[in-house]
This record gives C-alpha cells, structure tokens and sequence, in this order.
C-alpha cells in the first residue's frame, strides 16, 4: 500500500489490514484514483475502524445537492472571532469568477478531449475571505491543465469575444526560491492572478523539493502545509471545498493543524513548522499538540538544520516580526526549542556566551508594551513601522549582545555573524543592530548624565550623528535593555499584564534624553555639513589633506555643536587653536 494512502488513513485514525490484498487493491483505487469523493461501502468491506470516525463520502448526485445547498447560503459556520464565515465577492472578483467559468465552458467545446476543466482559488484568499479580511492575492489552480495553458485559454476566449488581454508571464520552478511548481501570471481586470495545476507531491529523505505530479482537488489539498491553507473556492459552483474535512471547523475553533501526519508533513518539508508558528500568531490560533510535539522532535529539528536554506528561514522571520503579533512568533519559536535553530549561534565564539532565549521574548515583549503607549512617554512611541520592525528585530537577537565571534580571523560582534550567516539579512540590518548594540552602554551612561546635571550639547550630538537617523530607535533599544537588567521579574512576556507605573523612572529617563536633543535642536545634526571641508581646511592651515584630516574635522563639528551661532571666523579660530595644541604634542 503506498505511503501516501497510509497517512491518510492514519490521519482519520483508520487501521487496514495491509495484509488483505482485496483491501490494499480497492483503498489505493480510492485515494489514487482521479475522483476526489470518498466511497463509504468500499471501506464497510475492507477496514477495520480503530474509533468512531469514518470517512464519509457522496455520490456526484449528493455533492451536485450539498454544493447547491451551501452556494444558497453562503455561510460556513462562524470563525474563531465570531465573524461569520462567508465568501463575498467584489465586484471586481465576481466578474473574475464569471471569467473563469465562461473559460471551462469554452474549453469544453474547444477540447472534447479533456475532462471538464474547473477553475478552483485555493489558499489563502479562502482563508482570507471566510475570516472577513481582504485579500487581492489570487492563485487559481486546475485540473487535468498546466497553469500556463489555461491563462492561455483565458485570452483566447477573451479575444474571440473581443475584449482586450493582458500579456502572460510563465514563472518556471525555482526550488532554490521555494517555487516548486510552474505559474502562470497575468492580470484580469487589473487584478494580478496565478495559475497552476492540481497537483500531488513525492519527497525525499534529503531534500524539501517534491517530486511533482498532476493530482486531484483531494490530492491538492492534503499536500497542503495547514487545513486552514487547504481550502478550495470552486468557481464553478460558486461553493468551498473542504476536502481535508477539518478547513472550516479549524477556522471555527481557531487550530493550526497539518492535513497529514504533522511528522512526516515536517519531515517532508520543515520549512513548515516556521510557516505554522507564523500562522498560529498572524491569526492567534493554537497549534495542536499533536503538531506541537512533532515540532520539538530532534529529527525534524536536524531537518530544519539541513534541508532548508538559511535564506527561507530568515523569510519567514521577516514575516513574522512585520505581522501582527512578533511576540507569539518568538514565544512560539522558544517554547518549541527552535531559537537556536532559527537563531543559531556563530560556529567559534571568542568570548562571552549566548544568553538563555527567554530573554529575545522578554525583550520583544517589552517592545510590545513600550509600542502600546503605556508609559504615556510621547518620544518613547514608535514613530514607524520600520522602527518598530528594527526593535523587534534587535530584541530577538538581544541574547547575543555580549558575545564576540570569529569570522576570517577576525573578532566581530556575534550577532553580525547570526544576522548574516543564520538569518541572511540585509548589511543594512547587520549595520544597524551592531551598532545599536555597540553604544547602547554610551547611551545609558548618557542618559545619567543628562538626568544628573544635563549632557553637553556636543557629546549628545556626536552620538547622533553616530546612529544617523536611527537614534531614537537605538535610545528605545538602551532602554528596553536596562529595563530587562533591572526588573528582572516582570513578566514582559505577557505584556498586557504589566502595569503603566513599571519602569517610569527609567521611561522618563530615556524619554529625557529624546527631549533633551530636540530643546538643542540637533535631531537631524547627523545631516548637517562642515562649515569648512577638508581642503578648505588644509588650506586655513597651510598643510597637506592626510590621515589627520578626520580628527581636525571631527573638532570643528564638536565646535559646530557648542557654538550654534558662531561665526565663519569664530571657527576658523577655533580650528587654529586646536591644530595649535595637537601639533605641538
């Protein structure tokens, strides 16, 4: 019996006798076959039911009625939120669906040869749609027909009733970029749309890039990553299709669930264990246990090591802290041991050592509360989203923020080599966080200073002009980290439980230090231009441009800075006195 016909009946908890061969013969026709509808009295005969639950399966006649039944109402339970879950079209996907099946229509007379060929969206704007959110991404998938014959059909018929057509990109597999199946991309209706084919999927022990087939609708969807992602909008019938029998009742209970085994699904493809945490925090869903225990299992953890590229992980993370809720995400990733599979340490580290992963949720848990307002702090609100994904993105990595690693034998901040290595970010983002990280003890000494008897206008306007634009971002950062440092036993990892008064020392503190740079007006002084260049400079001085330039430079900015409205010979003379002082020593 082959293995795909196995874990269908183990995800039904169905027990067949293997040794039967009047069994195995009759199940393999009715999981292989090209029909998608169960046969119930094939399996009174030959299975033996280990519990209550049976397949349940329908004539043409009485999916034709259920179909109708369902298209009449329109509603398919209520979601997790108590929205009712329904498909309603705009105007612009009702004119798209009345394509589609004006399309099957037209390829039935154009090819008698071919099965009725049904248009299907599959994915997420089902999932989308039933919970009452927008979506404008549109994947249409076909039976018996590759994605890029059918688009090709589409024009045709649009051109034999004299309407205008859209060029049609033909996107090749690229495994290497997680596209393991020709699309066809095109626009109806300036809606972007793609198109493949049904498919089923083969993988092997080494590798997450299927062995692809023409499958059925069933077939389709039990390939899929989750039952909430397996849910089919048959345009034909104007209906959705649950094939996985537990699509709709886990956007009702609120469950993210793997259509087969969780085990063999991630072992197959661990790159979905990611894509389910993401999931379960996008929408607050709860992973079941059963998927949560095949997550932990060293195997698949191995898998996640080995069979995916560090560019799809550190995607997927991207994802994750630019959703709804980063913190379920890190939460998530933690609680199942998967930090340092996402997050993996450099190879060689020099000194220090890797912080416990409780304290990269602690610290985006205090970006959350920070984010919320609740320290009634205005310059402490996160003034974008960029920034706000910069915090979160600083915060998981927080545990490496005293570690040094080796990289070509050099000595760096690790979490330059865990940016680059394990997540594959950007220079800008590996930029950005080392730096952050590097003067985060300046800015807590700056902000002391400051509170003490105030900070010179030049000193806080080096510093700004050390982050550039990121400075705000980077005093937020400082003072998640010393709220982390001094109360220890908050439970940032459930921000809503924390009261507003936590921290408002240490919020007013840093919230200072912001003010204080806006009272000088140097908040943008990481913009500003010498008075003097270097040549103009050098020739003030009557020496050559050299390795010394800088320092002198430097000086005239830090005169810049203190004297705001100094005169052209004020800081020519300030240049002298300096150059004066250095040549001399």
């Amino acid at each position: 019996m082959s293995i795909y016909v196995q874990s269908l009946l183990q995800n039904y908890s169905l027990s067949v006798d293997i040794k039967n061969p009047f069994s195995q013969a009759h199940l393999t026709m009715a999981f292989l076959s090209r029909h998608f509808h169960f046969t119930l009295a094939l399996f009174q005969r030959s299975t033996v039911l280990t519990t209550n639950k049976r397949l349940h399966a329908m004539s043409t006649e009485q999916t034709s009625q259920s179909l109708k039944r369902q298209h009449t109402t329109n509603n398919y339970g209520y979601s997790k939120t108590g929205v009712p879950m329904k498909i309603v079209l705009d105007n612009r996907e009702q004119k798209i669906c009345e394509l589609l099946q004006n399309v099957s229509h037209y390829l039935a007379k154009e090819r008698p040869d071919l099965p009725l060929i049904e248009s299907r969206i599959a994915g997420g704007w089902v999932r989308d749609k039933l919970l009452g959110k927008e979506c404008h991404d549109i994947d249409v998938a076909v039976n018996s027909m590759m994605g890029f014959e059918f688009a090709q059909y589409v024009n045709k018929y649009l051109e034999a009733n004299n309407c205008p057509t859209r060029s049609i990109a033909k996107i090749d597999s690229n495994p290497a970029k997680s596209k393991h199946l020709e699309t066809a991309t095109t626009k109806l209706f300036d809606l972007e749309i793609d198109f493949c084919n049904l498919r089923t999927e083969i993988y092997t022990e080494d590798s997450r890039i299927p062995a692809k087939t023409f499958g059925t609708p069933l077939e389709d969807a039990y390939r899929r990553d989750t039952t909430i992602n397996s849910l089919f909008y048959n345009v034909n019938t104007s209906s959705v299709e649950d094939f996985t029998e537990k699509g709709l009742s886990d956007l009702t209970h609120g469950l993210i669930r793997t259509p087969l085994s969780p085990f063999e699904t991630f072992r197959d493809d661990p790159l979905r264990v990611l894509r389910c945490i993401r999931f379960a925090s996008r929408f607050d869903f709860d992973m079941v246990s059963e998927l949560c225990e095949a997550a932990k299992h060293h195997d698949i953890r191995e898998a996640l090591l080995s069979k995916i590229s560090r560019e799809r992980i550190g995607s997927e993370l991207e994802k994750m802290i630019t959703g709804p809720s980063p913190l379920h995400s890190i939460q998530l990733i933690q609680n199942l041991g998967l930090y340092n599979v996402v997050f993996s340490s450099p190879p060689t580290i020099v000194s220090g050592s890797p912080e416990d992963p409780k304290i990269a949720v602690k610290a985006v848990g205090a970006v959350e509360w920070l984010s919320k307002g609740n320290t009634h702090k205005e310059q402490l609100l996160s003034k974008s989203s960029d920034e706000l994904r910069t915090l979160y993105l600083g915060a998981s990595v927080l545990p490496y923020i005293k570690v040094k690693g080796e990289y070509k034998r050099k000595i760096i901040p690790a979490v330059q080599i865990v940016l680059r290595d394990s997540l594959k970010t950007t220079n800008l983002d590996i930029t950005t966080i080392s730096n952050i990280f590097e003067i985060i003890p300046t800015l807590r000494e700056a902000s002391n200073k400051n509170i003490d008897g105030g900070i010179k206008r030049s000193e806080l306007g080096v510093i700004i002009r050390n982050l550039g634009h990121l400075w705000t971002t980077a005093i937020k950062l400082a003072l998640i980290k010393e709220l982390l440092d001094t109360f220890e036993e908050v439970p940032w990892e459930n921000p809503s439980s924390i009261q507003d008064n936590i921290g408002e020392e240490l919020c007013s503190k840093y919230n200072a230090l912001i003010s204080r740079a806006y009272e000088y007006g140097i908040e943008t002084c990481y913009t500003w231009k010498h008075r003097m260049d270097g040549k103009q400079v050098a020739k003030l001085l009557g020496i050559k441009p050299g390795p010394g330039m800088s320092n002198l430079l430097f000086n005239e900015m830090v005169w810049q800075l203190d004297y705001p409205n100094g005169t052209d010979q004020e800081c020519e003379d300030a240049i002298r006195k300096y150059w004066a002082t250095v040549s001399k020593a």
